[in-house]
């Protein structure tokens, strides 16, 4: 494969979008999802990979018959505003998560505007220097997972993964439908599919299915170390990092910490870089600044308002649904065809 200047490999996006998945695992708190923190979990993973593949389709269409939504310049500065939502979340996630676990005296909206500048340089980078660093993280998230998960192995235990289903039927499909919703790599795809040097589907659906995956493992470890204090936890899995240990006094809710802050740091910066996008403000670093200043507004507010303080699975729900589904199977249904595009059909 030639290397073209502002592009990038298929690899790395299978990277990108590995670590940008998996990241919800790390993100997942008792305000996150809807009754106990069970092994029925792991059912709502299975179902939701399945809703998942399905709902993607319309976008995957699209990107083969190269259509794209984001031609339609008021589409295009609307699912830019989106992404906005979408990176606001990702920050401000992390952010509540670190005044509520690492220093109940750090200052979220503080942090969440110094996270939000280094994410607004590195997209001012461009995609390949993004792209590069996907593949870096990956090697680290890689790590960071596989350490946690083979050092908790000894706290294991069969016996607290029973009862196995502690949640209502309803709660099930509701919290398989979060999963679902919450891969927002199905839309950023529309974005980055002209920017991949080479095929598109298979590393992506290869980072659905293995971060999916790797999600199953880390809540099957997670309930059988924590049992029932997985549910009154606020962030399991770093409950599970401070458990597990290189020996009696070394725990690693640090390196925890450290792969959550660069998978975070690159999902925010991938969903500023594809915002500023679409926006499509002329002069280099415009739409940058621009998307940047979008976000932390939509930071503050979402702080203000206290989303990040109950149950948010509609607050994702229900604008994936319009923007991942929706929206693109009626843009694949009634989108006319140009003169041109006929013209090449035909021929």
């Amino acid at each position: 494969m030639k290397y073209k200047r502002g592009k990038i490999s298929p690899f790395s996006l299978f990277a990108m979008f590995f670590v940008s998945r998996v990241l919800v695992v790390f993100t997942l708190c008792n305000v996150t999802s809807l009754g106990y923190y069970s092994s029925d979990l792991i059912i709502s993973l299975g179902i939701g990979l399945v809703i998942a593949l399905v709902i993607s389709l319309p976008i995957i269409i699209l990107i083969r018959k190269k259509r794209s939504m984001l031609d339609q310049k008021w589409l295009s500065v609307i699912y830019g505003i989106y992404f906005l939502y979408l990176g606001a979340v990702t920050v401000g996630r992390f952010s509540f998560f670190a005044s509520m676990e690492l220093n109940e005296n750090t200052q979220s909206l503080f942090l969440a505007s110094m996270i939000i500048i280094a994410c607004m340089y590195a997209a001012w980078l461009g995609i390949e220097p993004i792209s590069r660093f996907g593949s870096f993280i990956l090697a680290v998230t890689v790590i960071g997972i596989v350490s946690v998960v083979g050092f908790g192995l000894q706290n294991f235990s069969i016996l607290d993964l029973f009862p196995f289903t502690q949640n209502s039927v309803p709660n099930i499909f509701i919290n398989a439908l979060s999963f679902a919703c919450e891969t927002s790599e199905i839309i950023l795809l529309t974005v980055l599919a002209p920017k991949v040097n080479g095929k598109i589907e298979k590393p992506f659906y290869l980072s659905i299915i293995l971060s999916f995956a790797v999600c199953a493992v880390l809540f099957f470890l997670s309930i059988g170390v924590l049992g029932d204090t997985a549910s009154v936890s606020s962030f399991p899995f770093y409950e599970l990092s401070q458990i597990s240990k290189f020996d009696e006094s070394e725990r690693l809710d640090s390196i925890y910490t450290a792969f959550w802050i660069f998978a975070m740091f690159l999902k925010g910066t991938l969903f500023l870089y594809c915002a500023s996008k679409c926006f499509g403000i002329k002069g280099k670093g415009k739409g940058v600044i621009v998307s940047g200043a979008g976000i932390y507004i939509i930071v503050w507010i979402i702080a203000e308002c206290g989303f990040f303080l109950r149950v948010q699975n509609w607050f994702v729900i229900v604008p994936f649904l319009i923007f991942g589904v929706v929206v693109p199977t009626l843009y694949l249904i009634f989108r006319k065809k140009s003169k041109g595009e006929i013209l090449i059909e035909n021929f």
